[in-house]
């Protein structure tokens, strides 16, 4: 993530090392975890789990050989050189990897497919589901390293939660709220939603075509930019409502979440009011990502289990983690921001019609 974010693909060893890192170490890391994860669970034999550990090692690296001949057959097309024998047997290799990885994980299907048919029907059952899913972890790997960032989050809590007693929810109870108050709450933020609704979808419509009518506006860049920072400004009420509709769900750390992507949405508004191709604007873009990462992984928090340092550490690789998410969704907030008005619209129109039976029940 450091190489993707930090623009140092001018150097000559980053691309090598963000591949072997991408395509190689993350996925065969994530790939041993997951055996082990399994073999402690006693969902895999012995042998299945030592097969499948060596096996996805020669799988792993043709994968990360089918990267490489794709991107030195890239970049030998785009500067109009004849491709060489490495740089035009990409296919190939996929091809190799593809069938290596559904040896890879034919062995533990097997394992899992708790049957009473045959051994032959099993292992034919596993390597039909083995082959399209070696295509879709190939296809995966290919892309750049958030999805493999988030899997590694997701092990990292089963890891620490695999083996040890689930603590019980803390039962507290519940204070007796009149329903005219519930219902004036809800008709407030759906009237709120409603506005932030037009506001979002304003915003969305300028960042589109703001060139072609508003006083003031350069070019299409410039209403984008506009448009993008004032979506993203409208973005913070609403993020605040929702804070507080998911607070019950979430956990005590909602408000603290809620706070870390208002500021996110804040930082990104500034971004985009600075205008595209300003030094700053993707510093600044970064640690809005960054922001609403940890606004993530702070509800997420609460399936941790450990010690106060187990779970400080694990809640920031988290937040760490979640930030490739919250790189698209602060880069597009302000087309976002319509989609989760409308969401909390609803929310507020159907939760009103369910509490109009219980309503008419009390009054009765």
């Amino acid at each position: 993530m450091v190489l993707l974010f930090s623009g140092t693909f001018s150097l000559p060893w980053t691309e090598p090392l963000l591949l072997i890192l991408s395509r190689f170490v993350g996925p065969l890391a994530g790939t041993l975890s997951g055996v082990v994860l399994l073999r402690l669970a006693g969902r895999l034999t012995p042998r299945a789990a030592l097969f499948t550990a060596v096996a996805a090692v020669p799988a792993w690296a043709l994968a990360l050989t089918a990267a490489a001949s794709w991107s030195v057959g890239f970049d030998q097309a785009d500067a109009g050189q004849r491709l060489s024998w490495f740089g035009s047997s990409s296919l190939l290799f996929m091809i190799l990897g593809w069938v290596a990885g559904t040896v890879c994980l034919a062995v533990p299907l097997t394992a899992l497919l708790a049957s009473r048919r045959s051994l032959p029907i099993r292992i034919m059952q596993a390597v039909l589901l083995a082959a399209p899913a070696a295509l879709i972890l190939g296809a995966l790997m290919m892309m750049p390293p958030m999805l493999g960032v988030l899997g590694a989050a997701v092990l990292l809590i089963a890891a620490l939660r695999q083996g040890r007693p689930v603590p019980p929810p803390a039962t507290t109870p519940s204070p007796s709220i009149p329903l005219t108050v519930v219902a004036t709450n809800r008709r407030g933020v759906g009237a709120a939603a409603l506005a932030l609704l037009v506001m979002g979808l304003a915003c969305a419509v300028f960042a589109v075509t703001g060139s072609t009518w508003a006083p003031g506006v350069t070019n299409s860049t410039h209403a984008m930019n506009l448009g993008l920072a004032y979506g993203a400004f409208a973005a913070i009420p609403l993020l605040v409502l929702a804070g507080g509709v998911l607070a019950p769900r979430l956990g005590p750390t909602t408000p603290w979440a809620a706070l870390l992507s208002s500021a996110a949405m804040a930082v990104e508004g500034f971004a985009q009011l600075l205008g595209a191709g300003h030094p700053s604007q993707w510093p600044a873009t970064l640690v809005a990502a960054l922001l609403m990462g940890f606004a993530i992984a702070l509800p997420l928090g609460r399936l941790v289990i450990g010690g106060r340092f187990t779970r400080i550490a694990v809640v920031t690789l988290m937040g760490l983690a979640a930030s490739t998410v919250g790189f698209p969704l602060v880069a597009m907030s302000a087309f976002l921001a319509p989609v989760g008005s409308a969401l909390l619209l609803i929310w507020a129109w159907r939760s009103g019609n369910a509490r109009q039976p219980e309503a008419g029940k009390v009054s009765a």
